[in-house]
């Protein structure tokens, strides 16, 4: 399974935890830089051409020291089985646990909006946007973005 984590923020956005009971068959590049991605692959352990499933947690590191925001991204494919009844699934959730990203997996993916208000380079208040969601190719695509909060 092909997997995209786009990362279109200020900030630069590390690989911290993994739940894969497969493999990596290309492994993501972290950190993140701002503006950038991150393109890998997923494989079974078990059968060529079982399905799998996975999650990562993923930590965006801002500019003042100690302020970090978690996220958690999830995906799973049915392998073999062919469309439409492959199912594939993606999802985000606000949490340090990767687990809890691939339990947020849906068929159209999701989107979440951090809880806690940050600020940006400039000092404005921002929060941190998540999304899952499929490209046309099937890719599983994540992208974290900021908007402007209220204080």
């Amino acid at each position: 399974m092909i997997i995209t984590v786009k990362n279109n923020t200020q900030f630069p956005i590390l690989l911290n935890g993994t739940l894969l009971p497969g493999y990596y068959t290309t492994m993501p590049v972290t950190p993140i830089s701002p503006e950038k991605y991150t393109t890998y692959n997923i494989g079974s352990s078990t059968a060529a051409g079982a399905g799998t499933y996975g999650g990562n947690a993923w930590l965006v590191v801002l500019d003042t020291p100690g302020d970090t925001w978690s996220f958690a991204t999830g995906c799973s494919y049915n392998g073999t089985v062919a469309p439409p009844h492959n199912k594939p699934r993606a999802g985000v959730a606000e949490s340090s646990d990767p687990k809890d990203g691939n339990s947020a997996a849906r068929l159209k993916g999701n989107s979440i909006i951090s809880t806690d208000t940050f600020k940006d380079k400039d000092g404005k208040n921002i929060k941190f946007i998540a999304s899952a969601s499929f490209d046309e190719t099937g890719t599983a695509v994540f992208t974290v973005y900021t908007t402007h909060a209220s204080a």
